[in-house]
């Protein structure tokens, strides 16, 4: 390893990885540091990129205007997000696709989430094939140094106006000192962090559940912190809606959510009830919108999913009411059953059966319970949801038993906030300025353009946020 770089970049994932191809095409003597021992992060289970008047979209007849995208977003975000930012972001995105593919990154179609917008620009095997078969082998036929098992601990600026930057070896402790005159964290948020959830969510932050690399613990945060930079927190999590969590840690939350019992539970509009057994939303408005999902549930204390025997056969052997294309092909759940039972024989925190309703609320202590299940029923029968409008081919009655509880907790695959930058991606200090030669790109920069929540109906919206902003902060260094 040198102790001299043009640019060091904190952080393996997919916005450390673009970081480090843009560097390599603009022949940038740069190190890419990563403290885990596989490169990647949660970049490797990424979907896909948004993008507007791509040629994947034109080819498609996909045809969206930049300012309709614009005005969605601000929107969504009740104006909190940067129009200046989200308007440079839109116009670089079709080229950002473009740019991946030159660099060996295969995509396999556009696609929409629910009702929202066609802009989802799918990766062919996900990120991890974007990272590790295309942005991967460039850099590192570049001579890109990628330092793994290596964590950035401490930085400082010299006198000249470089950064001195400690890293430490985690397998051994070991120490070095390198001289960069550029910094750009990427180092994935921090959602993995237990205290800073605690500190940036203003909303039951204990039940939400991380589903990610697991090392997103806010590293580059800490670091910018350390050197003036402002604290920027608007709360905002990437909620995915519901998610079974063990707490007995015999099956982990990714695995789960692999699960057909937790797309039952989480992409299909069953009955919800709270800690009280009340009914609190129309759960089809919900699953069709991650965002919408996640903040519902994170008002509740508990959410349980109810279903009975029928449903659950229904599932199972013949179909699902709500169509779950090109995210899950099948028109039901053949492993429904298998995994209910392997949750019961387990013992797994999230589940309760019982033969009656009435038993049912009193293992769950949900004093409401049998009263929601009668009203709602009467709503399955008539075909129309008095409470919250829910459509009639999506109110699925609770009658023959056994019945099943289903415990959910709000699952998040990321953070959008922590520190404030401006156009350049430069990060912002206490005083409003820009700390120069210092970026934040991806989760670590993000918050800029976003309110509370992720904007479901603009998909890709943050996969291509850590491309377009890696590229953004790296173009501003060669300037």
């Amino acid at each position: 390893m040198l102790d001299n770089y043009d640019v060091v970049i904190i952080g393996g994932g997919l916005s450390g990885f673009a970081a480090a191809t843009e560097a390599a095409d603009k022949n940038l003597k740069t190190l890419l540091v990563e403290k885990g021992h596989t490169t990647g992060g949660t970049g490797n289970y990424v979907e896909g990129i948004f993008a507007v008047q791509s040629q994947m979209q034109k080819e498609a007849g996909i045809d969206i205007k930049p300012e309709d995208i614009l005005q969605t977003e601000l929107e969504y975000s009740h104006y909190e997000a940067n129009g200046l930012i989200w308007k440079k972001y839109i116009e670089h995105s079709a080229e950002n696709v473009s740019w991946l593919q030159k660099h060996g990154v295969k995509f396999k179609g556009v696609v929409n989430m629910g009702t929202g917008f066609a802009t989802w620009h799918l990766f062919d095997g996900y990120g991890d094939k974007a990272i590790h078969n295309g942005l991967e082998p460039y850099i590192k036929s570049k001579d890109t140094e990628i330092k793994t098992l290596t964590r950035a601990t401490e930085i400082s600026q010299t006198e000249t106006g470089e950064f001195s930057l400690k890293l430490v070896n985690v397998s051994d402790n070991s120490e070095q000192t390198v001289l960069a005159k550029n910094i750009v964290l990427a180092s994935g948020g921090y959602l993995n962090n237990k205290e800073l959830m605690k500190h940036a969510h203003k909303y039951n932050p204990q039940k939400i559940v991380a589903v990610n690399s697991g090392k997103s613990t806010g590293d580059g945060l800490k670091l910018a912190w350390s050197l003036g930079a402002r604290k920027f927190f608007t709360g905002m999590t990437m909620n995915f809606g519901g998610q079974i969590y063990d707490e007995t840690n015999q099956v982990p939350a990714y695995e789960l959510s692999d699960w057909n019992l937790g797309s039952a539970v989480c992409d299909e509009p069953v009955l919800w009830v709270n800690e009280n057994g009340d009914r609190f939303v129309n759960e089809y408005a919900c699953v069709t919108n991650w965002a919408n999902e996640g903040n519902s549930m994170l008002r509740q204390d508990r959410i349980f999913a109810i279903f009975d025997q029928k449903t659950i056969d229904d599932f199972t052997n013949k179909q699902f009411p709500l169509d779950l294309h090109p995210f899950y092909e099948l028109p039901n759940y053949p492993n429904l059953k298998k995994e209910i039972k392997t949750a019961l024989d387990k013992k797994l925190s999230f589940i309760t059966k019982s033969d009656t309703i009435s038993d049912l609320a009193e293992k769950l202590n949900t004093p409401n319970l049998q009263t929601s299940i009668a009203r709602y029923n009467h709503f399955s029968e008539t075909g129309s949801d008095n409470d919250f409008g829910k459509s009639a081919e999506y109110l699925l009655p609770v009658k023959e038993g056994p019945f099943y509880a289903l415990e959910m907790q709000v699952g998040a695959f990321t953070t959008g906030d922590g520190l404030k930058v401006n156009l350049k991606n430069e990060v912002i200090d206490t005083n409003g300025k820009a700390i120069k030669h210092l970026y934040a790109v991806g989760s670590d920069g993000s918050g800029v353009i976003y309110g509370d929540t992720y904007g479901v109906e603009v998909s890709g919206t943050h996969a291509g946020y850590c491309i377009y902003s890696a590229r953004n902060a790296i173009n501003d260094i060669v300037k």
